[in-house]
């Protein structure tokens, strides 16, 4: 071989190592984009873990963290639905606080059965996130304006029914065990939170209409174009919405055995910071079932750690408040980064 050949072969051999190390690069950091949040959940388990062994790494703890916090992770994934179709549904915490009230109302005060009831509380979510996806989709009013209207509304609804009071009482020992109990250890109210995440996000991820929801939140001119109903797409978000909520506040009676008139409105503020801090995470850029689980758990493993330290209570609507604004703003970057604009 001559010396010309070798000294031409080099400067292949160089390029080509260089474009391995740049491929190997972007992997790299891709997967660190995609489980960053992951990884700050596991930071913030194992800070709190450090600085209150006792307390804070203990199973029952876990348990506790994970059933508490079902409702709220219940009440994220509703406000994802309509985040994907490019709306928001302000309404979702009060329809959650309704359900609640429904619920405890027809069980204790009307001495209901309790299948009925909870078939009542899902037929009025169901017809609240009809009114909420009609408005929107055919009528063409601003979701935001309309979702806090309908949200007054069924909170003004909420006060009158339940007299603005708690309501508790005698439930069915079963109705309250969907609730409480567990299984192999792990509380059933995060079972099902994590079989509605799988749901939505096989639903969301692999099939057509998942992809006419996304296509309908990112170009809505273009999906009609394209042949997707986005009307039809909008009013469906809506009505899940609608129904989580109610599935929610249904579940939040299991485990509480009582109804709080004024419960909706604390709810609002975490569910819709898991929402927007799961967009950073799993596909960033993308409101995801997955990332809005993980969003909520880390929102809530950091107050709970806060609070076992000490801290007083209103820390945690600092914290949510400082969560959702840095989910807005993460949100905002992941999407701009995703579409390369």
């Amino acid at each position: 071989m001559s010396p010309t050949s070798t000294e031409s072969q080099a400067p292949a051999n160089s390029e080509d190592a260089d474009q391995v190390r740049g491929g190997l690069g972007h992997v790299v950091r891709s997967v660190m984009y995609k489980y960053a949040l992951v990884a700050v959940l596991l930071a913030v388990i194992g800070l709190f873990s450090t600085v209150n062994p006792d307390v804070f790494p203990t199973f029952a703890n876990a348990q506790t963290i994970a059933s508490t916090q079902s409702t709220i992770a219940l009440l994220a994934l509703a406000a994802m639905l309509p985040l994907i179709v490019g709306h928001i549904d302000i309404s979702i915490g009060f329809q959650f606080g309704l359900a609640q009230g429904l619920c405890a109302y027809l069980i204790v005060n009307m001495g209901t059965s309790a299948i009925l009831a909870v078939g009542a509380v899902l037929a009025v979510g169901l017809l609240v996130g009809l009114l909420n996806g009609v408005l929107v989709a055919k009528v063409k009013l601003d979701s935001f304006i309309v979702t806090l209207a309908v949200g007054i509304l069924v909170l003004g609804a909420t006060q009158w029914l339940t007299g603005d009071v708690t309501i508790s009482g005698q439930m069915p020992a079963w109705f309250l065990s969907l609730g409480r109990a567990n299984v192999a250890g792990i509380p059933l109210p995060f079972i099902y939170v994590v079989l509605a995440c799988a749901a939505l996000w096989l639903t969301l991820e692999y099939t057509a209409w998942g992809r006419s929801c996304y296509a309908t939140g990112g170009n809505p001119r273009a999906a009609l174009l394209a042949g997707v109903r986005t009307e039809r797409v909008t009013i469906q978000a809506f009505l899940l919405a609608g129904l989580l909520s109610a599935i929610s506040g249904c579940l939040s009676v299991m485990i509480l055995g009582a109804s709080s008139p004024t419960i909706g409105l604390g709810a609002l503020l975490p569910a819709f910071a898991g929402a927007f801090l799961g967009a950073t995470s799993i596909r960033p850029g993308r409101y995801n079932a997955i990332g809005t689980l993980i969003a909520v758990y880390l929102v809530a493993v950091g107050i709970t750690g806060l609070q076992q330290l000490g801290a007083a209570s209103y820390v945690q609507q600092l914290f949510n408040g400082g969560a959702l604004l840095i989910a807005v703003a993460l949100a905002r970057f992941a999407a701009t980064r995703r579409s390369g604009t």
